[in-house]
Formats: structure tokens, sequence, C-alpha cells
């Protein structure tokens, strides 16, 4: 019998400014100061599907919440001057560095207010990647860069704006890896390129080499956790919420890539068309310990498996926020998960 993990609905954020529906977004910029969720950005198709001829519209909308149990309370709102999606957030001293596109932000919040600035220009633009901060310089990289799917590794120091190239990923670039820091080390499971993984590697920032850990696991199973929400809870446990899966990204990909013309628009039609259960999307809640290199599920998530969420963790709750159900669909929907149902 499989456990169910209790999770509490939160109301819809308010419509954005200029759209009738909220039909929500997905790969947001998403960051905690002083326990207080900014968030931002992100993409949909508010004008119709891509099997309509919708295009994907990425937005510039950027608000600072107070979590207080199952809702959101919005304490400013304002805009980017550019919009913002598919980048990663760090957190420093109180502050945000957003790493997006060809550039990073700098976000602060003074007296419950929103200030944003563009701190630095990168010389190529970088997207679906990973971040994370250590010692007040930025390492980042994978994901896309200008556009191809790379292997490349970065370090950005804050306080020089040095930008420089360091050791590469020691597998083929991929695009939606989950990561987290720990320590001093920098761990990265599954993403894909033209196939989805469940591999996992760490970064060494002190020793500067990357080592082979474990597969992302639920029992003997792996899983694909390409494109899932993470969230550290403590200084050993992160924990990931959705994901793709792996036999559906691999067939879809090949087919993608090999169909002729004819056959490749029936297959996009028959794609694009299907319910979230033809996905199989991963609805374990996943745990990984950091310590002990090794994974946990307690349980399943009572709402539809996401991909492109934001996971933050307030007074003693995750919270995931909106992100994918099926390719191209987005939810409005968020979700509260006290972190004492989570058995472990």
């Amino acid at each position: 019998m499989v456990n169910t993990i209790k999770c509490f609905d939160v109301p819809p954020l308010p419509l954005e400014k200029g759209y009738r529906e909220n039909i929500g977004v997905s790969n947001m910029l998403c960051g905690v100061i002083d326990n207080k969720i900014v968030l931002g950005g992100g993409s949909n198709f508010p004008f119709g599907t891509a099997l309509e001829g919708g295009k994907r519209v990425i937005h510039k909308f950027l608000h600072l919440i107070r979590p207080v149990e199952n809702s959101f309370q919005i304490l400013d709102t304002t805009e980017f001057e550019q919009p913002v999606a598919d980048g990663k957030c760090v957190s420093f001293s109180g502050m945000l560095f957003y790493v997006g596109g060809n550039r990073i932000l700098k976000i602060n919040v003074i007296n419950n207010k929103l200030h944003v600035q563009e701190y630095a220009n990168l010389n190529f633009s970088i997207e679906q990647h990973i971040a994370h901060i250590y010692n007040g310089i930025i390492y980042y990289g994978l994901g896309k860069i200008n556009g191809e799917i790379s292997d490349r590794f970065f370090a950005f120091n804050i306080f020089t704006q040095e930008n420089k190239e360091i050791s590469s990923f020691p597998a083929s670039g991929r695009i939606q890896c989950v990561s987290e820091i720990f320590e001093d080390e920098i761990v990265v499971f599954s993403g894909a390129n033209n196939i989805a993984y469940t591999e996992g590697y760490k970064y060494n920032i002190r020793k500067k080499i990357w080592i082979k850990i474990s597969d992302v696991k639920a029992g003997n199973k792996k899983i694909s956790i390409v494109g899932a929400g993470n969230i550290k809870i403590n200084d050993k446990e992160m924990v990931v919420i959705g994901g793709f899966n792996k036999k559906i990204w691999d067939e879809a990909c090949k087919k993608f890539a090999t169909f002729k013309s004819e056959d490749k628009n029936k297959f996009r039609q028959f794609y694009f068309s299907q319910e979230p259960s033809y996905f199989n999307w991963n609805k374990k809640l996943l745990i990984y310990n950091y310590k002990l290199d090794s994974w946990t599920s307690p349980g399943e998530i009572n709402f539809p498996a996401p991909c492109g969420n934001s996971l933050v963790c307030i007074h003693n709750s995750i919270y995931s926020i909106m992100g994918e159900i099926r390719p191209g669909i987005r939810t409005n929907k968020s979700y509260r998960i006290p972190l004492e149902k989570i058995n472990r």
C-alpha cells in the first residue's frame, strides 16, 4: 500500500496585470529573504496551447510573499525591466542573486519593498542550468549556453565580478538537473539531453574535482527527476518533488528526432493532447541524504506531479508553487507540506 503524504492547498496568486486568466507559470525566479518568498517571472502559453499555435510567453512580474500556513500574503509587487525565466537564484547576506539569460540580477528587500538591479552581464546566455554560492562565489553551469546543451561550469565572484570557467561536468551536458550545495560540495542529479538520466555527481569546491555518487532511487528502482523542484531542508537533506518520466522522455525525443514531417506532426498532435497520466511524472516525494549518499521516499504527494515547480522551505513547511502538470500546460495551484508529515 502506497503512503500518501498530506498536502494542503494554497489559494492561487493574484492575476497578473494584462491577463484575463491565471493559468500558472513554470521555471520561475524563486528565493527566500527573511522568511519571505521572492517569486516572479516564469513562462506559460496564455494565448492558446502549443497545438493551437499559442506562443510561449516569459513574464516580468515579481512578488514578495509572506506565507501564512495555507495562504500567501502579497507584501509587494513590481516588474522586471525584461522578462525572466529558466534561471536560478542563490542567497547571500540577505540578498538574492539571479543567474539567467546573459545577466546576473541582485534582489534586495528593504522595508518590505522589492529592489532589483542588474548586477553583471555575461558574455553568453545561459538557461535551464544549476547555480549555488559558496564563500561569495557563484558556481553555475550545465543547461543551455547560447541555445546549445552544455557541460561547461563557471565561477562568478560577486565581490570582483570576475567570471572564470572551471572544470567541466564529467558526463554529457544536460538541462533541468536537480542540484544542491552541502558543506563545500555541490550535488547534481538527473537532467536530460536526448535521453533522461538518473545518475548523480558532486563537485568538491576545495579539491576542484567531480566525483560520481549514487543514482536517484526509490527502493531498487532508478527514477528520473528531470525538471523537478527541490529544496534543502537541513544541513544534510534535500526534498525533491516531481520529475519527468525517463521512458516517456526518451521515446518522445527519439520520435521527434527521427520521424519525418507527416509522422512527426501526427506524433506531436498525439503527444501534446495526452492527459497527465500518460506522462507518468514522478509522484514520489524523494529525500536525499548527503551524509549517507542515499535516497528514500516516505510516500507520494496527493496532487498532480509537477515539473518546473518552485520549492521553498519556511516555518517548518515546504511549499510547492505552480509549475507544469503536462508538457506545455501549467497549473496555478500551490501546495503546503508540513515537515512533520514527512516520516523519515
